[in-house]
């Protein structure tokens, strides 16, 4: 497996370079990456994590995309490509909470709060906008139709105890 993620690595940084000087380029990546053949999509994830904020329209276009693998390769691109605290990002991010595919919104979670992001010097985009989790947590994560999400976001609230607002949430939970 080490030479053909060598050889897709290569052929990521070229297309990477190809996509900036193609207009529309990004979107036939973006359409690649359900793809179960990993010689196709491996290289196109890469080259969009590679391709910076050039690649960004094009992801929030596949964030709305009918195919689940789309829109969660999507997701996991924006985390890993460092986009997580750019506000276009976290704008259409949001919706996706709502995704009818558990794994999907977990992975949004996981964008929106990565601890990665919030160490500026760490995330390939400076945030400019901070989201409340608490809030978010309360108002979407407690109502999450999945019982296993549900569950690791009240503890993902537990963490948040100092916050009078999920207090006042988990003690309403404990009494129902």
């Amino acid at each position: 497996m080490k030479q053909p993620a060598l050889t897709w690595w290569r052929q990521a940084t070229q297309i990477a370079q190809a996509a900036k000087e193609q207009a529309g380029h990004f979107d036939e990546l973006v359409e690649q990456l359900p793809v179960r053949d990993p010689s196709v999509s491996v290289p196109a994830t890469w080259a969009l994590q590679q391709a910076g904020p050039l690649a960004i329209p094009a992801l929030l276009r596949g964030l709305t995309h009918p195919h689940p693998r789309l829109r969660r390769n999507c997701v996991d691109i924006i985390d890993h490509g460092g986009y997580g605290a750019d506000g276009r990002c976290i704008e259409a991010l949001l919706p996706l909470l709502h995704d009818p595919v558990p794994h999907i919104r977990k992975a949004v979670w996981h964008t929106l709060f990565c601890e990665r992001c919030q160490d500026t010097s760490k995330c390939e985009v400076m945030p400019n906008e901070k989201l409340d989790q608490v809030a978010l947590l309360i108002e979407v994560g407690l109502h999450d139709p999945n019982p296993k999400l549900r569950g690791q976001l009240i503890d993902e609230l537990r963490r948040h105890s100092f916050d009078t607002r999920a207090q006042v949430a988990l003690e309403a939970l404990a009494t129902l």
